[in-house]
């Protein structure tokens, strides 16, 4: 459905019907510096191409507006741009990415969401930058891209915090089964990078010569969010592929240490199996079976060999 459409003039909105009429003739009575934004979530098919029709969009990009399962890239057509960029929001370990679709024209910003938070914050930021949004639909374009990305670096914080928890448990004196939540951050690490590199390209194309030049500084302060982003999730990545690498090798210690207790217990019984094996044989004719203290000073053997035994282990530390 279409959730808000204005029409700005010098930057001042000025609200708008949505049908196809009202449309027409808002884009009619645009001036040289106004614009025309439109804002749709989860549109129909009907509704897409209405507008579409009224904004003479390019068909293939309609479709992909529609589809919504684009990788983040940027479009141009004969006479308007299409980006495709992903939302991005964290929580309990999952990374849950949206699609945004923009068609740039020269007198109008639609915007096309597929799921995820709105852009009504973008677009309050937008009209509070009278002047710069007065500088027409790429004041607007901004507007949203910079929101979006502002996400990314907030989810990488978080992404972060969690990374030092699990460098905690890894490193901890208790066991734990880290890998598996490991494992589940690197996966969720992956789709937020594929979220925010392929964006790095044509933000920086913008930044340099695509857009407007009294608009390119903006683009350049989204291609510098853009890198802290990916440079923090790339040290997430080399951080949790270390901190499985010292996982691992805390497993292989402590296996190594149930092995080294398991085998002091084993040699500490075999003792006193070995003796009472060699007594347990029942020839007539073994020394000491008719000796009155036999029985005693016998035990007592066993007892001092695996006392003895268990201090040498425990000085060791097998034990």
């Amino acid at each position: 459905m279409i959730i808000d459409c204005a029409v700005y003039r010098d930057g001042i909105r000025e609200s708008t019907k949505d049908d196809k009429h009202s449309l027409d003739a808002a884009l009619a009575g645009l001036g040289e510096d106004d614009f025309l934004w439109i804002g749709i979530g989860n549109p129909t098919t009907d509704e897409m191409h209405r507008v579409a029709e009224s904004l003479r969009l390019h068909p293939l990009a309609v479709e992909d507006a529609l589809e919504a399962h684009q990788r983040p890239k940027v479009e141009r057509y004969e006479d308007h741009l299409f980006m495709s960029i992903r939302t991005v929001a964290y929580s309990d370990d999952d990374i849950r990415t949206h699609e945004v679709n923009i068609f740039l024209g020269r007198n109008f910003l639609l915007t096309v969401r597929h799921g995820g938070p709105t852009l009504k914050e973008a677009r309050r930021a937008a009209e509070a930058m009278i002047e710069p949004l007065s500088h027409g639909p790429t004041a607007a374009l901004y507007a949203v891209v910079d929101n979006i990305v502002d996400h990314y670096e907030a989810v990488a914080r978080e992404l972060e915090i969690d990374v030092q928890e699990v460098e905690s448990s890894v490193f901890s004196a208790e066991r734990s089964n880290d890998s598996t939540r490991i494992y589940r951050l690197k996966r969720e690490t992956l789709e937020f990078r594929r979220a925010v590199l392929p964006l790095k390209e044509p933000i920086m194309r913008f930044a340099q010569g695509s857009m407007p030049e009294d608009a390119r500084p903006y683009f350049r302060d989204i291609g510098d969010h853009l890198s802290r982003a990916a440079e923090a999730i790339d040290s997430i990545d080399h951080l949790l592929d270390n901190a499985l690498q010292a996982h691992l090798a805390q497993l292989s210690v402590q296996q190594n240490e149930d092995m080294r207790k398991l085998t002091a217990g084993a040699t500490i019984f075999a003792v006193p199996t070995a003796i009472a094996g060699i007594y347990g044989m029942n020839f007539e004719h073994m020394p000491e079976l008719t000796w009155t203290y036999g029985y005693p000073i016998c035990v007592a053997v066993i007892g001092g060999l695996c006392l003895y035994i268990y201090r040498r282990f425990k000085r060791s530390g097998w034990l």
